[in-house]
């Protein structure tokens, strides 16, 4: 539905922050707001709960944001697809400009919550946001890339207080190896998925973790596709806040 063709910038009050099934059979509930401008109350589509409510900074009713997006006609009235949102100075971006998602880290090469009626429950990040420590681990001058066959899919916990994340174990012709890819609320919301027996290429920052050597990676190859999870500083793919 997104269409570049109806760009449009708005400005205005946050009146209410919801969940919303846009079509009967979505699995997954998304996160939309009602902004009230000089000209009109319009709905602004953000994206999936399981991102949104991901973040690390929420927007809030009364909150006065600036939104980027595509104007559309919803259920027979406007509303708008947003691919960016300013709220101060903090840069929410949810798609680039032909409105592919910030949430998909898969780009092909050359049980999520039901919606509730209650106020919606922020989660942060679980210490995977740019600003963690476990972020300053990755170390661009260690980068380096390996190919191998997954042995392993496993959860792991880096640090106390941090959510679960995803990190497999993969085997290449010199080494069997601990490769951390990212937090399960991310990986595991992906359309594509990363199995035992996989055979990928990974480009990351090799580690010491706990006492062993391991990559976090920040990209991954499988087939024709890449799942692209940090840039080359390092900074997480899942998170859409920036500095304006």
């Amino acid at each position: 539905m997104f269409d570049r063709e109806t760009d449009e910038t708005i400005s205005g009050e946050v009146v209410s922050v919801d969940e919303i099934i846009h079509r009967k059979g979505m699995p997954a509930y998304g996160v939309h707001l009602t902004v009230k401008t000089d000209k009109e109350t319009v709905p602004v589509h953000l994206g999936p709960g399981w991102y949104i409510e991901n973040q690390d900074i929420t927007i809030e009713p009364d909150d006065k944001v600036e939104i980027k997006g595509s104007r559309i006609t919803f259920n027979g009235k406007p509303a708008i697809i947003a691919y960016e949102v300013k709220k101060e100075e903090e840069i929410l971006v949810l798609r680039d400009e032909n409105g592919f998602p910030a949430w998909s880290g898969w780009r092909r090469r050359a049980a999520v919550q039901p919606p509730t009626q209650q106020r919606m429950r922020w989660k942060g990040s679980g210490g995977w946001g740019p600003k963690a420590n476990y972020r300053r681990m990755y170390n661009p001058e260690t980068v380096e890339t390996i190919s191998g066959e997954v042995i392993s899919v496993d959860k792991i916990t880096p640090s106390k207080g941090m959510s679960y994340g995803i990190h497999l174990i993969v085997k290449t012709e010199k080494e069997i190896i601990s490769v951390h890819l990212g937090p399960g609320w991310y990986i595991e919301n992906q359309g594509i998925t990363i199995e035992p027996e996989d055979k990928i290429e990974i480009k990351g920052s090799r580690i010491t973790f706990d006492g062993r050597p391991a990559i976090i990676a920040g990209e991954v190859k499988k087939g024709d596709e890449i799942l692209e999870l940090r840039d080359d500083n390092g900074f997480p793919a899942w998170s859409g806040w920036r500095r304006r």
